[in-house]
């Protein structure tokens, strides 16, 4: 069969509230993506980097604790109106960052920032689960991860250019308005939706002992958690690292963006390849990609780049293949996250989801509490190098883990509801 025959879509298109969503989730995470330079901005100087993980830790324990929560509650009322709200809430918390640049009062207001993101992941994931065919499943999640890092990209590109041209205070007004934006689109635009659960009032911790009851979610649910623990130490730390060792602010929005470009650019390519070959191979090529940077960043960085008194220089030859494992590193997000919905029950999608949510935020909240620990036990101008060991510890573990998981599915020669849905979509 020819690779273009390969990769239609077999006549299934994506619903009009589907390209609503990825849009507004684009809006969405262009502003989160801003922040992450706007804050290391808004607290750079003396002990800037100490400053950045305070702020931070808040944030993804809030997300981690009230994730599952909004997930199952989407279940009841409905996906958009907890978006909705979730996308508001977060609106408002970026315009008050305007207001002081303390940093216990950034950490509070982080924290709040914090169940406003726990909001608009779970049951924006479970939407796509509830509207997307079985069989285009993986393209959908991967549209959904795309419009996510190019997001991230693009609000990188401008947090960068705003450190250099605005005040930081500036820039967070600009943000809550893209996130009121984002808000508005979801409110006019989407339809009311069919609950899942209409007729129950309450959640329940039963619903997520079913999802746990579900191999496959049990098997990629510590993956998850360390593959979040890692983005959460380069997303949290790298900016203000980067900052102190003199890169510009436009620099480091240029440098994130084609980090950016290489992990997202083929994400719904990603999932059309778990669609028709099976979700846990891409995984598995996913986690070995990123397996490759970590290794290459941590034994051979001399290889791919340098800085003198002149700046950052790179290397062609190196960054050849630490760009071949960005590409492939896309690979993992949207074939779990097809995997995870392939498995569970249409009505617990949101609660399923809702565990994705938790584990980014939980993974941040472990990256950032470690890092707060490390960079008070060796101080700012060692910690960057120990970080890196810590995420390399990491990544070594979620390789083992995926051998594990890739090994004991075909040693059961079975693959449960996944080999039915993979044989299903392959005809």
């Amino acid at each position: 069969m020819a690779m273009a025959q390969v990769f239609k879509s077999r006549g299934i298109r994506t619903p009009w509230h589907l390209r609503v969503l990825y849009i507004s989730t684009f809006l969405l995470r262009t502003a989160f993506g801003a922040l992450l330079l706007l804050l290391s901005a808004y607290v750079a100087g003396d002990e800037g980097l100490l400053k950045v993980a305070i702020i931070a830790v808040p944030y993804p324990l809030a997300e981690m604790l009230t994730a599952n929560y909004f997930g199952m509650v989407s279940d009841r009322t409905g996906r958009k109106p907890i978006i909705v709200f979730g996308t508001t809430l977060a609106a408002i918390t970026v315009a008050l960052y305007a207001l002081w640049d303390n940093t216990w009062y950034l950490a509070g207001l982080h924290g709040i920032h914090g169940i406003g993101a726990a909001a608009t992941v779970a049951p924006a994931i479970a939407m796509i689960a509830d509207h997307s065919d079985v069989c285009d499943r993986g393209r959908q999640m991967g549209w959904f991860d795309y419009s996510t890092f190019l997001g991230y990209i693009v609000g990188a590109v401008v947090g960068g250019f705003m450190v250099e041209l605005v005040d930081p205070q500036l820039g967070f007004l600009v943000m809550a308005a893209m996130l009121a934006a984002s808000a508005t689109m979801l409110y006019t635009l989407v339809k009311k939706e069919k609950v899942a659960k209409a007729g129950e009032k309450y959640v329940s911790l039963d619903e997520l002992r079913k999802v746990f009851k579900v191999r496959e979610v049990r098997l990629v649910f510590p993956i998850w958690l360390i593959i979040a623990t890692l983005l959460g130490i380069a997303i949290t730390y790298l900016p203000i690292i980067l900052l102190n060792e003199d890169v510009s602010g436009s620099m480091i929005g240029i440098m994130f963006a084609a980090a950016g470009v290489a992990l997202g650019l083929l994400q719904p390519f990603w999932g059309k390849v778990s669609d028709i070959v099976g979700r846990i191979p891409v995984m598995a090529y996913g986690v070995f990609s990123i397996f490759g940077i970590v290794v290459m960043l941590l034994l051979f960085p001399d290889a791919a780049f340098y800085q003198d008194e002149e700046g950052f220089h790179f290397k062609l030859l190196g960054m050849i293949p630490l760009g071949i494992f960005g590409l492939g590193a896309g690979a993992f997000v949207p074939s779990a996250l097809a995997l995870m919905a392939d498995s569970s029950d249409a009505k617990c999608y949101g609660a399923t989801m809702g565990l994705y949510s938790f584990a980014l935020g939980f993974g941040a909240f472990v990256a950032e509490s470690i890092g707060l620990g490390i960079i008070v036990t060796t101080g700012t101008e060692d910690a960057p190098g120990w970080l890196l060991y810590f995420a390399a510890g990491l990544i070594f573990l979620a390789v083992a883990l995926m051998i594990i998981f890739f090994l004991s599915t075909i040693i059961r020669k079975r693959f449960g509801k996944q080999k039915l849905v993979d044989d299903e979509c392959s005809r």
